[in-house]
């Protein structure tokens, strides 16, 4: 398997053929797969599938053999390693000026490799040109032996759905209907079609209605092309032979779910065809018999089928998938490049954890970010950048090459695996023990100049704590020179008793404004309530007073005209006296009720005024209140930030004594385990890299 992928990564002809056969392959298996997976939906969905592998076709014959005009956005790398044995035994060869006698394999190969491609281009243009030929005199010869239909199958065929430029010929000897052209469309028929019943003629200009309709002629055209281009493919030809089967079963599915029914379009079928010579295929147009069998399309036709005729949502995303899935294909390219022989060294680091001592005298190790560092500053550029030149001082007979470094951590551990790879064994050895020196002299630098800044940052916090304790010291005497702290703390205790006072004579004003609005909206209540309390005993006011009085005469002038009405007519001079007295009283009933609504609003307008006193004097209180809160606030505040600012700075000068200590005992440190190994040679794995097929093309 390794000497054909050497074979492949060294004639770039073949590994075209080579790359052409696979996609392509896959471009076919993909639609043979969704094929297989849409077989119980309709015929129309099937052959769009195969409508988008025979354009996925043609798209990457253009990929292949037009790569400026197209290059691929994606390829597919294939390495090929070259063995230890075949490395040595090349570095040993002696040299030899006698050329090798060629094989008649290695010609073949070589042959092969410079004139596949021309071979593939002359081949599929003499096909494609064969087969226009043969369309063209096909034609021809059908014109010659052809003459115009009748006219009731031209009327036949314009009711079934061809445009009125459709041309309708019978021909001696023609095996099966045919239509050719798509513009200007003509319908080829037998010469037995003239004596054919209207059902059986409507059945034939249905089916090939449904194939101009569908421009089945020029997806045939189409599949053509892509089987010449493709001529040394098999599963080109078998695409294409299905994509005609297909074609033929959605001409049947659309015909029936047209005008026509279903048995009776099978009936017509077989009588057609029970009447046909054993060769039936035409290579001029679209064929109504000669791509499937009869026997299949009438089952298929007899079979009930919901589907029929229409493409569903679920045959949609399975279309839209197979789309995406084809074009990925075309513009995916598989290159056979070769590997050069790479070289690992392996060293190891370990790592101390930096601890830290609480509140609560407890060690606590902190390990990821410093584990992460010491990751980051190996692999970084300016690290290996240094090893670089160290090596250069110390081994200037070495020829530089490029490194590639990864550093991991074993898991559980603190441990730290280096592996350098590059391609020349002795200078991936030197190269990690200088990176190893490098960042060992890296680490002591850091730490030389961390200790002295670290003191010096630590001093200058502890004169920083001593001026901010002096500062706050300072401005909390000031504060309290300029305020009488008791005077501040007694006003603010009478402010609030004051205030709570005023908000529950505020509270009270407010009920009684909303009692009268309540009474002015409904005075008839007001009134009835005021009758209530006159029973009760409570106080009235004078207007009060006189409509009770009012209102009880009113209703002992209308008992008394109740009871006058037993005794005399309507009319009665008596009974109009009585009358006149409860107008009267009503007339005075009427004037106590608006002079009690002008009194109400007189009251209201009263406790509105009080109100906003009383708010006004709130406001005061409340600004005094707050002002008075605010400076004890404060007071509080300097008193809290001067305490804790005492506290910081009597724990920095305790910790200024042992500060030298806790430096050693909470500093990091990394130690070499192992030194760089001897470099070998490290082959890869010679399977297909499928994690790997969508990669950007490198550029030479």
């Amino acid at each position: 398997m390794n000497s054909i992928l050497r074979i492949l990564a060294q004639y770039e002809g073949l590994a075209l053929l080579v790359s052409s056969l696979l996609t392509s392959g896959a471009v076919v298996c993909v639609a043979a797969a969704a094929s297989m997976t849409l077989r119980a939906r309709s015929a129309r969905s099937r052959s769009a599938v195969w409508r988008l592998a025979m354009l996925a076709l043609l798209v990457v014959g253009v990929w292949r053999l037009m790569p400026d005009l197209s290059p691929p956005v994606a390829v597919a790398e294939w390495t090929v390693a070259i063995s230890v044995e075949e490395t040595a035994s090349i570095a040993i060869e002696p040299v030899a000026f006698v050329l090798p006698e060629t094989t008649v394999w290695e010609r073949l190969v070589d042959w092969s490799d410079t004139w596949a491609l021309s071979v593939w281009l002359a081949v599929a243009a003499a096909w494609m040109l064969f087969r226009i030929t043969s369309v063209f005199f096909g034609l021809r010869a059908l014109s010659r032996r052809s003459r115009e239909a009748p006219q009731h199958t031209r009327r036949m065929g314009h009711e079934s759905g061809l445009p009125d430029g459709t041309d309708f010929r019978l021909v001696d000897g023609l095996g099966s209907p045919m239509l050719t052209g798509w513009r200007k469309p003509v319908i080829w028929l037998p010469a037995q079609a003239a004596g054919w019943g209207e059902h059986r003629l409507h059945a034939v200009m249905s089916h090939e209605a449904a194939h101009w309709q569908r421009g089945d002629w020029l997806w045939q055209w189409l599949a053509q092309a892509a089987v010449c281009l493709w001529w040394w493919q098999p599963l080109a030809w078998l695409a294409g032979k299905q994509l005609r089967v297909e074609t033929e079963h959605a001409a049947d599915d659309m015909a029936v779910t047209g005008a026509e029914n279903a048995p009776d379009y099978a009936r017509a079928l077989v009588e057609i065809a029970a009447g046909m010579p054993s060769r039936m295929r035409s290579a001029t147009g679209v064929s109504m018999f000669g791509n499937d069998g009869v026997k299949h399309r009438v089952q298929a036709l007899i079979r009930a089928n919901r589907w029929r005729g229409r493409i569903g949502l679920g045959a949609m995303l399975a279309l839209a998938l197979v789309a995406a899935a084809l074009a990925f294909l075309a513009v995916t390219k598989v290159e056979f490049i070769p590997q050069k022989p790479v070289y690992r060294s392996l060293a190891k680091l370990v790592a101390g954890g930096k601890f830290a001592l609480n509140g609560e005298a407890a060690w606590k190790e902190i390990l990821q970010d410093f584990y992460g560092t010491i990751i980051e500053t190996i692999e970084s550029a300016e690290m290996q950048q240094k090893a670089r030149e160290r090596v250069s001082a110390l081994h200037s007979d070495l020829k530089h090459t490029d490194m590639e470094i990864r550093v991991a951590q074993t898991k559980g551990s603190a441990i730290f695996n280096i592996l350098a790879t590059g391609e020349d064994p002795k200078y991936t050895q030197i190269f990690l023990n200088a990176l190893l020196d490098e960042f060992i002299a890296f680490r002591q630098s850091i730490r030389e100049q961390t200790q002295g800044k670290v003191l010096s940052i630590f001093l200058q916090e502890v004169v920083k704590k001593q001026k901010v304790m002096e500062d706050k010291n300072d401005a909390l005497e000031k504060f309290q020179a300029a305020h009488n702290v008791l005077a501040l703390t007694n006003d603010n205790n009478e402010a609030a008793v004051h205030l709570s006072e005023l908000s529950k004579q505020q509270r009270g004003i407010m009920s009684a404004i909303n009692d009268l609005k309540l009474d002015m909206e409904d005075i008839q209540a007001a009134v009835a309530d005021a009758e209530e309390r006159a029973k009760a005993g409570q106080p009235l006011t004078s207007v009060e007073t006189d409509y009770v009085k009012a209102a009880s005469e009113l209703r002992s002038l209308a008992q008394k005209h109740s009871t006058m009405l037993t005794g005399f007519k309507p009319g009665h001079p008596e009974l109009a006296k009585v009358e006149e007295q409860m107008a009267l009283a009503k007339s005075q009933q009427d004037v106590l009720v608006e002079l009690l609504r002008t009194q109400m609003k007189q009251r209201r307008t009263k406790l509105e005024r009080q109100l906003q006193q009383l708010d006004d004097q709130i406001l005061e209180q409340r600004d005094s209140a707050l002002k008075n809160g605010a400076y004890l606030a404060e007071l509080e505040r300097l008193k809290s930030e001067t305490a804790l600012a005492r506290e910081a700075y009597q724990k920095m000068f305790e910790r200024a004594e042992t500060f030298q200590a806790m430096f050693n005992i909470q500093s990091d440190y990394v130690a070499i385990q192992e030194r760089a190994t001897a470099a070998a040679l490290h082959t890869t794995t010679r399977l297909f890299p499928i994690w790997k097929l969508w990669t950007p093309q490198k550029k030479p």
